[in-house]
């Protein structure tokens, strides 16, 4: 199991399935989440699974750090606020410099940056990786990989951790499932991915799972919107599911 992790922290970028989300898009699904600096957003937590070139994570920071500026909040009070998980090594070194740069501008010392960094990003599997607690918001582009592209025995792992990961499901679909499972009671998952999950066989056991116990607040087709930095083959929409039934 650990070799074949260790293959997908180094694999290709075509092969991780990550495609980078525009930063107006962005914002709409944070917005969308309701995670907007108006709310005590150091009160709440938040995740981003899979954060690849940090186009969730900074703007999630840098809202963070707007509302507890405002409310006068110490930096060393936000620790637990974020929690943001990259499988990809190098990926994960790049971003993590990135986000020190984006703390340095916000105007924290170096050793809290450091601290908070440190704190908030974890490299490892998000579908494998140890997770303490709920959160109140989730927001991502989950990675979309075919499970041939899988190594074996991760997939068998895969398929023994997630019931949603059913037929021909890609990835993104146990991505949805641990996210959904990690929300809290009326936390908000925000996501970007393909809408094959709403339409096909293999999304069964996920919709199932949605129905009993989520309520889907927004669902927006973006085919033919120009949603992420680079082209690609699918069908976007981004959907906005609630932890509890809608009442009436």
């Amino acid at each position: 199991m650990g070799t074949a992790i260790e293959q997908m922290k180094s694999a290709p970028l075509e092969e991780r399935g990550s495609v980078y989300t525009k930063p107006t898009v962005v914002e709409f699904m944070l917005d969308r989440a309701g995670y907007s600096v108006e709310k005590e957003l150091w009160r709440s937590r938040v995740l981003e699974p899979s954060f690849g070139g940090g186009d969730f994570l900074f703007s999630i920071v840098r809202r963070l750090l707007k509302s507890a500026r405002r409310d006068g909040r110490e930096w060393s009070s936000l620790t637990g606020a974020i929690l943001a998980v990259e499988l990809h090594e190098a990926t994960f070194l790049a971003t993590r410099e990135r986000l020190l740069s984006v703390l340095a501008e916000e105007g924290l010392p170096a050793r809290q940056a450091q601290t908070l960094a440190e704190a908030w990003l974890g490299n490892g599997d998000f579908l494998l990786h140890s997770i303490a607690g709920g959160f109140d918001f989730i927001a991502g582009n989950p990675p979309s990989v075919r499970q041939e592209l899988l190594p074996a025995v991760l997939l068998a792992e895969y398929r023994r951790c997630f019931a949603t990961l059913y037929d021909r499901a890609d990835l993104y679909v146990p991505f949805m499932e641990r996210c959904l499972q990690l929300l809290l009671p009326g936390g908000r998952l925000s996501f970007i991915c393909s809408d094959r999950w709403m339409k096909n066989r293999y999304g069964g056991p996920l919709r199932d799972m949605i129905t009993r116990d989520y309520s889907l607040r927004y669902y927006v087709d973006m085919v033919g919107t120009d949603a992420f930095q680079s082209d690609v083959v699918a069908y976007p929409a981004i959907t906005v599911i609630e932890r509890g039934l809608r009442k009436g």
